[in-house]
């Protein structure tokens, strides 16, 4: 091995290193916020709220699913993506948003029917807009790993855990009941997307290519089954002890679930962070030496 070539491997070494230092901080970090946040608004809210809206967040995890539809796992493997691809699945994504969440609109006062709660309605057609803020950020997420700049998640995901803590203890504290975590929620993903979008200089050109999108979707939609089976299947038993029982029973499940899983949640991310850099050492040192 050349001094060149070593030199190359203990630059990979390292970047690999400093992703999941990033990473780990990211998750973590915002789990922990979360955490304590829980705790505090278990404290001021009852737990038929949580219930409520542990309901309405399961519905946006598996309608999130097809927003990105594996696109953007496609445009982070794909060897040579450029604008072109990028803009095209960017205003996919858009389109995308805007149909699931007109969608969800009609069809939230028959979701409520089906629970028998009535607020329900409101609930779902307010937190459907995290929909299409998801849209918009999801694009900027793939770029953001495909040039392994996971210090943007850090700041963006931190900055909207952070801010939207505050909102929601004070909203809960001023008797908002059920909108509290609403607010919260909306308001996370709002800042976490302002931040990721100023910090990002990636903007989509006025540019579509049919023909790319295809090539990305023969990939992306073998990611997006697996990934739909996976949300089903681990959001499932939510719906239906939501339907079959009381909302203060689904929220007891849903925080009893939730909070082992942190750990194993965090880990995951970080290892997969650091295998991805270790796996693509050209793409690392390039763009190491670009930014």
């Amino acid at each position: 091995m050349t001094d060149k070539q070593e030199e190359q491997q203990n630059n990979v070494k390292e970047h690999a290193l400093s992703g999941l230092v990033w990473t780990f901080l990211e998750r973590f970090g915002a789990q922990c916020v979360t955490f304590i946040v829980s705790i505090i608004l278990a404290r001021l809210l009852d737990p038929v709220v949580f219930g409520t809206v542990a309901i309405v967040t399961v519905l946006m995890e598996i309608l999130n699913v097809f927003i990105d539809s594996g696109l953007g796992s496609a445009l982070i493997q794909k060897k040579d993506a450029d604008d072109l691809d990028f803009s095209s699945v960017f205003y996919f994504n858009i389109f995308m948003c805007v149909l699931l969440y007109f969608l969800l609109f009609f069809i939230a006062p028959l979701i409520a029917g089906f629970y028998d709660i009535p607020e329900l309605t409101s609930i779902i057609r307010v937190m459907g807009l995290t929909l299409i803020i998801s849209g918009v950020r999801n694009v900027q997420r793939a770029f953001v790993s495909r040039n392994l700049q996971f210090k943007r998640f850090f700041f963006s995901t931190l900055g909207g855990t952070v801010g939207s803590a505050i909102l929601g203890i004070w909203m809960a504290y001023r008797s908002c009941g059920v909108w509290a975590l609403v607010a919260q929620s909306l308001f996370s993903n709002i800042v976490g997307t302002a931040i990721l979008w100023l910090t990002v200089k990636w903007r989509p050109k006025p540019v579509f290519s049919f023909k790319r999108f295809c090539g990305l979707f023969t990939f992306g939609w073998q990611l997006l089954v697996s990934s739909l089976i996976n949300t089903v299947y681990n959001n499932l038993r939510q719906l239906i002890i939501g339907k079959m029982y009381s909302t203060q029973s689904l929220a007891m499940y849903n925080r009893g679930y939730m909070i082992p899983n942190v750990i194993v949640i965090n880990v995951n991310s970080a290892i997969e962070a650091f295998c991805f850099r270790l796996c693509h050492p050209r793409r690392t040192t390039s763009l190491r030496s670009e930014q």
